[in-house]
C-alpha cells in the first residue's frame, strides 16, 4: 500500500488543485479522482492493479498531511500501513489508516472521509470529450515549453494551434511581448483546433514522473502520465484567454 499512496501523492500534491481524492475500488482495479475548484483541471486515474487491502469508495483528504506521514522515516518499508474498516448499518467501510513502525511504539491514523461526504464533494464525472490528435511529446518540447512560459511570467496560458499537421504553442500577448514555437509535427493534417489552457496545469502534468502522451481535442488538452503503478489522465478543458 504504501508504495501506491506515496505514487498517488507524487502525481496529484504538486499541482496543488485538489483539497482531495475520490477512490472507487472493484475487484479489477482502483480509481482515484478529482476536480480542481474552478474545473480548471480534473483528474482520472486507474492502477494496474487493486491496491492491497482498498475497498469501497472513500476520500482521501488532506494530502500535505498524507505526504508527511509517508515520508517520516519511522515508516519506512518495515513499517506497517494498512487500512482500518468499521461497521456501519451491516456495512464494512473504510475508516482510516493506520500507520505503525517496525517497532510497534510509534503511530499515526489518517482519517478517511466516508462514502456520502466524498459523494457529495466530488461526485462520480463523465468526460466524453473527443480527444482526436495523439502524439507523445519529446524532452524537448517540454523543455522549450518551460523556456517560453519563463519568458512570460505574466501570462498565465498558454495557446495551442493545431493546423497543417502541426501543433504550435504560443505565451504572451501578440500586441506586446510574445513567443512561439512547433510544440510537435507530424500529427494529423485535417485536424484543426484552437484553445488556451493554464500554463502551470499544463506543465504541472508533464513534470510528472512516467511515460507521457497528450490528446487534444474540443474541450482542450489531456496529458497521460503511466507511473507503472498507475495511469494518471490530466483532463484540462480550455479556457478564455
Amino acid at each position: 500500500m504504501r508504495d501506491y499512496l506515496l505514487d498517488i501523492v507524487k502525481h496529484t500534491l504538486p499541482l496543488s488543485a485538489f483539497n482531495q481524492l475520490r477512490v472507487d475500488c472493484n475487484d479489477d482495479s482502483t480509481s482515484i479522482s478529482a476536480t480542481e475548484t474552478e474545473k480548471q483541471l480534473v483528474l482520472q486515474a486507474k492502477t494496474h492493479a487493486p491496491i492491497p487491502d482498498f475497498a469501497g469508495t472513500f476520500g482521501l483528504p488532506n494530502l500535505s498531511l498524507l505526504n508527511t506521514l509517508l515520508n517520516i522515516p519511522e515508516y519506512d518499508e518495515s513499517a506497517s500501513i494498512e487500512m482500518v474498516t468499521k461497521q456501519s448499518n451491516d456495512t464494512v467501510i473504510p475508516f482510516n489508516i493506520h500507520f505503525k513502525n517496525a517497532a510497534g511504539d510509534f503511530k499515526n491514523d489518517f482519517r478517511l472521509m466516508s462514502q456520502k461526504v466524498i459523494e457529495n464533494v466530488e461526485p462520480t464525472l463523465s468526460m466524453t470529450a473527443n480527444f482526436p490528435v495523439e502524439f507523445v511529446p519529446s524532452m524537448n518540447s517540454i523543455t522549450r515549453l518551460k523556456y517560453q512560459v519563463s519568458a512570460h511570467p505574466d501570462e498565465k496560458v498558454v495557446q495551442f494551434d493545431v493546423n497543417n499537421g502541426e501543433v504550435r504553442a504560443s505565451v504572451g500577448d501578440i500586441s506586446s511581448h510574445s513567443g512561439n514555437f512547433v510544440f510537435q509535427s507530424g500529427v494529423d493534417s485535417s485536424a484543426r483546433y484552437s484553445f488556451a489552457a493554464p500554463s502551470g496545469f499544463v506543465l504541472g502534468a508533464l513534470n510528472m514522473a512516467g511515460d507521457k502522451k497528450i490528446r487534444m481535442g474540443d474541450l482542450g488538452i489531456m496529458i497521460t502520465v503511466d507511473s507503472g503503478l498507475v495511469s494518471y489522465d490530466y483532463i484540462i478543458p480550455m479556457v478564455t484567454k
